[in-house]
């Protein structure tokens, strides 16, 4: 992403989300500040550059007038506070910033999601130890989208969807920050994988996973929060290492809960747009109505700062 573009991206979040910061940025609290310095490095980030950015913000202020050090210092204050990338331990969501902290109100069916997510883990014959995310949607089935399933399966004309010849599949329900605990499931079959939307389903091994997600909901409107839940992987071809490492704090392939809002709903393209946090590893990822607990989308891509794409199921 060119820095301009960047500029521009976080300009506009911030005009969505957080308008207070814009009347003269005098309104960004220290504390947020603080977060964010600490996010970036102490190194990386001066006071007067602190002091600078606070200063000029503005309704009207443009992109391409921000100094390179101030849109280090708006991203890292952007993604510690307002669209962070939340740890999960011991099965729920570690403590959130300012902006989401009403999320605490709705612990329960986020952390139900949460036991219900799932890393596609593979061996044998493939490159990759693990592929994607993955939910239970069905007694027995989960869901994850159809480009995670092309890295371990393909389709056969005689005999439809088989995963590859030497090939094991899992599921792992845990994988965890500072856990080495693991839930596994196995993955026997290839259930389904449909041919307009990125969305497969796996067949499990009967009895072990946990009840599905409860999905569907009708009255769904932009700026609706939402969060994402999945395991954020390093991918420096598609995303600026630097940039991943600021939001990211270096831990990837963990269970996280990323926040976000609705950006649209296109309904006739079965389309729901947000502005999680993502990286490539939540490719499959669920995606939750925080107000219900209840499964409305099914991750699929994204473009860092611009927006995120999922398959509308609510």
């Amino acid at each position: 992403m060119r820095s301009d573009e960047r500029s521009r991206c976080l300009l506009d979040l911030v005009r969505r989300d957080r308008p207070r910061w814009l009347q003269r940025g005098r309104s960004i609290e220290r504390r947020e500040m603080s977060k964010a310095r600490e996010s970036v490095g102490a190194v990386e980030m001066a006071e007067d550059e602190l002091v600078a950015l606070t200063d000029r913000l503005t309704p009207d202020l443009p992109a391409t007038a921000l100094s390179p050090g101030e849109v280090d210092t708006l991203e890292a204050i952007v993604h510690t506070e307002l669209r962070p990338a939340l740890l999960v331990q011991d099965g729920t969501f570690l403590p959130p910033p300012e902006e989401w902290q009403h999320l605490a109100v709705y612990r329960a069916g986020i952390d139900h999601a949460i036991a219900r997510t799932c890393r596609i883990e593979t061996e044998g014959g493939i490159a990759l130890d693990w592929v994607g995310t993955g939910f239970v949607v069905a007694p027995d089935l989960v869901a994850t989208n159809r480009h995670v399933v092309q890295e371990f399966a393909s389709y056969d004309p005689n005999r439809g969807w088989r995963i590859h010849d030497g090939i094991r599949v899992r599921a792992d329900f845990r994988q965890e920050i500072g856990s080495t605990a693991v839930a596994d499931v196995p993955v026997t079959g290839i259930w389904g994988v449909h041919n307009r939307f990125d969305i497969a389903i796996l067949q499990m091994r009967p009895g072990l996973c946990p009840s599905p997600i409860p999905a569907g909901l009708a009255n769904l409107a932009a700026q609706r929060d939402v969060v994402v839940i999945g395991y954020p992987a390093y991918d420096s071809r598609r995303n600026d290492a630097a940039v991943m490492d600021r939001i990211f704090r270096g831990i990837y392939n963990v269970k996280r809960v990323q926040p976000g809002r609705i950006m649209l709903r296109d309904t006739t393209n079965y389309l729901l747009r947000h502005d999680s946090s993502t990286l490539g590893g939540n490719s499959g990822s669920p995606v939750i109505d925080v107000l219900s607990g209840r499964l409305i989308g099914i991750h699929f891509r994204g473009q860092y700062l611009r927006w995120n794409d999922a398959v509308d199921v609510s």
